[in-house]
């Protein structure tokens, strides 16, 4: 049976997907104002990481607490999953955390920055992905059905808009990406938090 605070502290954990995203908006605002020339509609959020960049810690740093709390976030997921198909997961999110956090340590212009950065949006959506497949399993047919579209249909999308009109910029690109991975956060975070009303205290 379930202690009030390990409850408390499950139901936090969960809250910290969702909350990653005004995070990274707080860190875009604050790194766009130190950088004037920034403009959304011709840079790459990574510009304001970059050395040519002023104070490019802001924004790194930023990435590396989202990527801090992301991986909290799928150990609360993790704590609150009954299935070992949820569980595989909720390690697919945990990794994506560890590349969200690597996004922030190895900065535009440094070798590894493409692969972590590409790999964290890769991983996300898949996380997303299987944790709907595993939802869908045990029969939460429109939560499951939600987190499957929030996480399948992103790299489809970006490759047909990109062959119908162009992205604007590599910013916009990355934006779109993270409101997927937004909503999927706030859908997962949205189930299970009903669950735990559910358990017994």
């Amino acid at each position: 049976m379930s202690s009030k605070p390990l409850l408390a502290l499950r139901k936090t954990l969960l809250l910290l997907g969702p909350l990653s995203f005004c995070i990274f908006a707080v860190t875009v605002y604050l790194a766009a104002s130190s950088n004037p020339w920034w403009d959304f509609f011709k840079d790459a959020f990574s510009d304001l990481g970059s050395p040519r960049a002023v104070n490019p810690w802001i924004f790194n740093a930023g990435l590396m607490i989202m990527g801090a709390i992301l991986l909290l976030y799928s150990i609360g997921i993790l704590w609150s999953a009954d299935s070992k198909l949820e569980d595989f997961a909720c390690g697919m999110l945990f990794v994506s955390g560890i590349f969200l956090f690597l996004i922030g340590y190895f900065p535009e212009g440094t070798k590894p920055h493409t692969f972590v950065s590409t790999w964290f949006y890769l991983q996300s959506f898949m996380a997303s992905t299987l944790l709907g497949v595993a939802l869908l399993v045990k029969r939460e047919i429109w939560w499951g059905f939600t987190l499957l579209v929030l996480g399948a249909s992103p790299v489809p999308l970006e490759l047909l808009i990109e062959q119908l009109i162009g992205w604007p910029s590599v910013a916009a690109e990355e934006l779109a990406g993270a409101l997927f991975i937004e909503a999927g956060a706030a859908t997962a975070s949205i189930y299970y938090l009903r669950g735990e009303s559910k358990r017994k205290q």
